[in-house]
């Protein structure tokens, strides 16, 4: 309870001393103003105190803070996006800005020249400056005071729904482009205040006048894909809209471009009003018309520089703060040197076409990838990058656009199926994106929950960037990742390719090798072996000599593979090689891994079972961290399951190499153990995956084969397992060749530089001539990764890194994928996208709003698993009376054939009971079916109900949070208002008789 507490109060200690510090500068700055502009604080002090002496004053304050609770919460898409941010109201504050602002600015003036005080001012012992600034300073006072009080309000409703986890510095953010478009807006809406005295009318002036600057965001519906001189119209007339200048504010990123043209915006308001104000020493005189032509020039001129230099800082941004505090709005240090790097021989263009409904579990990646791409655009103009970022969001399925990405790039909305409210159903999202330069072209069908956005654009970027993609060899084997054709036990079957083959395709040039032959040692960045131990004597050695001639190489060899069918085990037999007919051949010998694990300077722990059959032992580990996958996947100990340890002494997925640096989980599935040899000196080895020791041991190879294959429980496993052997077993090493100075090559190593990397993947793509390595004086180092695994690498764990959403049940984000991923880019000497895959940005969600509801939904599965059981249970008590009612006739059928020799008699008589039976069977089999198909429909009929009910009870919970989050943040000002009146009301009444008072 204390720690839930201490987690809502810190985040609000935390806002109030922002708060007085951004209070105590603004009483720095009156303070300085009142010491060297007196006059300009009178004014400033009498505006500011007239306002807030005046109960209409608080009228207007609880407006605007109804009005920002409104916008912030009510939208349903504040839930839908189960994001504790201020989108909704970052969409609608320009609107109310619009009316809000008028309301302060319409009496600065005119009130002023109504009463007639305007003389009495402008005859003070002050300069026009002087009058103007303390207005403008006061109408400033005025708003900031009202920003707070809707900021406090905004804050305590989203600390609750967030249950302490808010993003401060986001929020922070979000308000100080609030307030800097209130100052720009503030001097806009004064220029109408000095050209009437009706109040009225100065209101709406200055809405009229700030108007351009708000709507300036919609200039496409009407000017729609007009173009000057090859330059939409809309797109740059809305570059100096208030939305799209405070966009980086709303994404969390401090900017001085934006914040420039707020300045620049309220500098040209008060420049107006100077003018104005001045007008009365010319106005009337000789020179009159010159005069006003020669302001007017000047406004003009002011305008041309005030959208000059905006539009310059926006192409030169480079002073910005990611004030998030997850970094969810900010690059990555190593994406902004791949941008800083890129040197395209034409201009890169990013397209990203996103549909206009986004279910929740996809608004993350939205927000993701819309932060994403202008951070890139803005990255690019400020380093001069040929980098154009085009955005098309909140667009139909079936319009134009969306027409134009199918044709164009292929990208069409995906079918997916998210849970919402309690319900699942199915919904057609658009969310992907093409990067094209020149000819080359890289295309992002969808982008996936589980992938992160960075990579996927960096990646796409620096593909189409290059002239030419690094080359990546799929060595043919069993496994057949590049899919094929399999005669293995008799019928041709068809191996479909691997996801993971489509993965790599985006990045690399990829090729399937073909190990009959030698491998060339120049033709290949890298090297991808799935269980060599199913090559035949002939091409395992070729593959052994490509490795040891120094080619990059990522080998997987799995003692036992579960779940990748017709792929031998390291110590199995191949299959037999058949035919249709029969006449099948004996199984192809295999090679001998001896001479592999020698050149890696490997040893794979082996013994004898009880069948003398000798095999790698099988690692075992008493740690799971997904209990429920013990009942829904019947998981035992050899579903190895190894995360990041929680500190230094824990590394099981060390620190010390970019492929694991920076991963959570991953997950094996009766994976062997593999340990260094002795007394090896031409070799360096790290162990990147690793078990805990404290509760792992390793299995005899034979009794795991024969228990699986007899369909052995858990616990049948758990007796054959072994002794704990008390120390970590290793899952997967690098392997690193020793130069003849004795340094090992750098490959993966965290400390390597980048130009490491280059030169690395120099010489991998050098001529062949110069490369081959058959002579052992030329031969690079030895550079590889052995996984004692290939199960990791199922199509499983694909659609497990793309959807995670699917597998929320049991929690199970492992990221074998990414591992593979790193290990190939390591091994090809890309440092930087491992980098990029470990920065994941974490945003602040409604926990309290999540929390509730998963109560909801908990009850539902309970529920609906209780109707389950039911409909189970009353269906075996149907079959069982219709066993029972036949066994009568089946018991006396048997009898009688039994009862000795058949005469006619009795052979009719067997007959007619055979009729009979047929005929109760039949009977029994309708009767079973209508009670299956009524109990299906009572049970269908229920969970519907069940569905409706939660789905309601989630509603309702949204319309109740909904509900506190506008009635009470006006209650605040409101009660000050209250006071203010009453207080009012009572000075009032001091000092006047009794007999006078009604």
């Amino acid at each position: 309870m204390s720690s839930d507490i201490l987690s809502l109060v810190a985040p609000l200690l935390s806002l109030i001393v922002i708060d007085l510090i951004v209070g105590l500068l603004a009483m720095l700055a009156v303070m300085l103003l009142a010491m060297w502009k007196r006059a300009a604080y009178a004014v400033l002090k009498r505006n500011f105190l007239g306002y807030f002496s005046n109960p209409t004053g608080y009228v207007f304050l609880c407006l605007f803070v109804l009005l920002t609770s409104m916008a912030a919460f009510w939208p349903d898409e504040f839930f839908n996006s189960n994001l504790a941010n201020l989108d909704q109201l970052n969409y609608w504050l320009p609107v109310i800005m619009l009316f809000f602002i008028p309301a302060i600015t319409m009496s600065i003036w005119a009130e002023e020249k109504r009463q007639g005080t305007d003389e009495l001012l402008l005859t003070l012992p002050a300069d026009d400056f002087d009058i103007v600034i303390g207005k403008y300073l006061s109408a400033a006072a005025i708003y900031t005071v009202s920003l707070v009080f809707s900021q406090i309000s905004t804050f305590m409703v989203l600390l609750f729904l967030s249950s302490g986890e808010i993003d401060i510095g986001l929020f922070a953010a979000n308000y100080l482009g609030y307030w800097f478009i209130g100052l720009a807006m503030l001097a806009i809406g004064m220029i109408a205040s000095f050209l009437t005295s009706n109040l009225t009318v100065g209101f709406i002036l200055g809405a009229l006048f700030n108007a351009p600057l708000v709507f300036a965001s919609a200039s496409g519906v009407l000017l729609g894909r007009l173009q000057l001189s090859g330059v939409r119209l809309a797109e740059t007339i809305s570059m100096f809209s208030i939305s799209e200048q405070f966009d980086s504010f709303g994404r969390g990123v401090i900017s001085a471009a934006p914040a420039a043209f707020f300045l620049l915006v309220g500098a040209f308001g008060l420049y107006c009003c100077m003018v104005l104000i001045g007008r009365r020493h010319w106005s009337g005189g000789q020179d009159g018309n010159v005069t006003f032509l020669h302001y007017l020039g000047r406004l003009l001129l002011l305008v041309v520089i005030v959208f000059s230099v905006s539009y310059f800082l926006r192409n030169n941004d480079r002073v910005r703060y990611d004030a998030t505090e997850g970094k969810v709005s900010s690059l990555s240090e190593t994406t902004r040197r791949v941008i800083r790097d890129l040197s395209p021989e034409q201009p890169i263009v990013i397209e990203a076409f996103i549909s206009n409904e986004i279910p929740e579990q996809y608004a993350r990646t939205r927000y993701d990838l819309l932060s994403l791409l202008k951070e890139f655009q803005a990255q690019a103009s400020s380093r001069k990058v040929q980098l154009q970022v085009q955005i098309y969001d909140g667009i139909e399925t079936s319009s134009e656009v969306a027409d134009r990405a199918e044709k164009q790039y292929g990208i069409v909305p995906e079918n997916v199926r998210v849970r919402e409210q309690g319900s699942i159903r199915d919904e057609e999202v658009l969310l992907g994106a093409a990067v094209r330069s020149g000819l080359s072209k890289v295309v992002i069908p969808f982008f996936e929950t589980g992938i992160p956005v960075e990579y996927e654009l960096v990646r796409s970027i620096d593909t189409v960037a290059q002239p030419t993609r690094r080359k990546l060899g799929i060595v043919q084997t069993d496994a057949n990742f590049m899919g094929g054709f399999s005669m293995a036990g008799g019928m041709p079957t068809q191996i479909p390719r691997q996801p993971i083959v489509d993965e790599l395709e985006k990045q690399y040039d990829v090729e399937q090798v073909d190990p009959s032959s030698p491998i060339s040692t120049t033709a290949y960045d890298v090297l991808l072996v799935p269980q060599p131990s199913s090559l035949n004597p002939t091409q395992l050695p070729n593959v052994v000599a490509a490795i040891e001639a120094g080619v990059p190489t990522a080998i997987f060899e799995d003692p036992l593979p579960a779940v990748y069918q017709g792929v031998p085990g390291t110590a199995e037999p191949k299959q037999a090689q058949g035919g249709m007919f029969g006449g099948g051949q004996p199984p192809e010998p295999k090679g001998d891994m001896l001479p592999l694990w020698n050149a890696l300077g490997i040893e794979i722990p082996q013994q004898p079972g009880m069948s003398g059959q000798i095999g790698p032992d099988i690692v075992w580990q008493k740690y799971n961290p997904h209990p429920k996958m013990e009942y829904l996947l019947q998981t035992n100990d050899m579903w190895l399951f190894t995360l990041d340890g929680e500190n230094e002494s824990e590394d099981y997925l060390t620190n010390d190499s970019l492929v694991t640096d920076g991963l959570r989980e991953l997950m094996f599935l009766y994976a062997g153990a593999i340990k260094a040899q002795k007394a090896r000196d031409d070799v360096e080895i790290t162990n990147l995956v690793v078990t805990r020791g404290d509760v792992s041991g390793r299995a005899k190879f034979d009794e795991v084969l024969s228990s699986i294959q007899r369909g052995a429980s858990k616990a049948e496993l758990e007796f054959i397992q072994g002794p704990l052997l008390d120390q970590p077993q290793t899952i997967a090493v690098m392997v690193k060749g020793v130069t003849d100075s004795g340094d090992a090559s750098k490959d993966g190593d965290k400390t390597s530089s980048s130009e490491d990397a280059e030169s690395s993947g120099t010489e991998a793509n050098a001529d062949s001539s110069e490369g081959e390595a058959e002579s052992g004086k030329d031969k690079r180092p030895i550079r590889a990764i052995y996984v004692a695994d290939i199960d990791c690498l199922h199509p499983f764990f694909s659609e497990a890194r793309k959807r995670p959403e699917q597998f929320a049940e049991v929690d199970l984000r492992v990221q074998n994928i990414t591992f593979l991923l790193n290990a190939i880019d390591v091994l090809a000497g890309e440092e930087s996208y491992p980098k990029i895959r470990s920065h994941e940005p974490r945003h602040a969600t409604l926990r309290l709003f999540e929390e509730q509801a998963e109560e909801y939904r908990m009850v539902q599965s309970q529920q609906q698993k209780e109707f389950q059981e039911k409909y189970d249970a009353e269906l075996q008590k149907a079959e069982k009376e219709g066993q029972e009612a036949v066994a009568k006739f089946q018991e006396q059928l048997r009898e009688l054939r039994a009862s000795g020799e058949v005469d006619a008699e009795k052979f009719q008589e067997i007959q007619g009971l055979a009729v009979l039976l047929a005929q109760k069977q039949g009977a029994q089999q309708r009767k079973l079916q209508i009670v299956r198909e009524k109990l299906e429909q009572e049970r269908d009929s229920e969970i519907k109900q069940i569905q409706r009910t939660t789905k309601r009870k989630i509603d309702g919970l949204e319309s109740y949070y909904k509900m506190l989050a506008v009635i009470i943040p006006p209650i605040p000002p409101l009660l000050v208002g209250a006071w203010v009146f009453i207080a009012r009301r009572v000075r009032e009444r001091e000092g006047i008789a009794k007999t006078r008072l009604r």
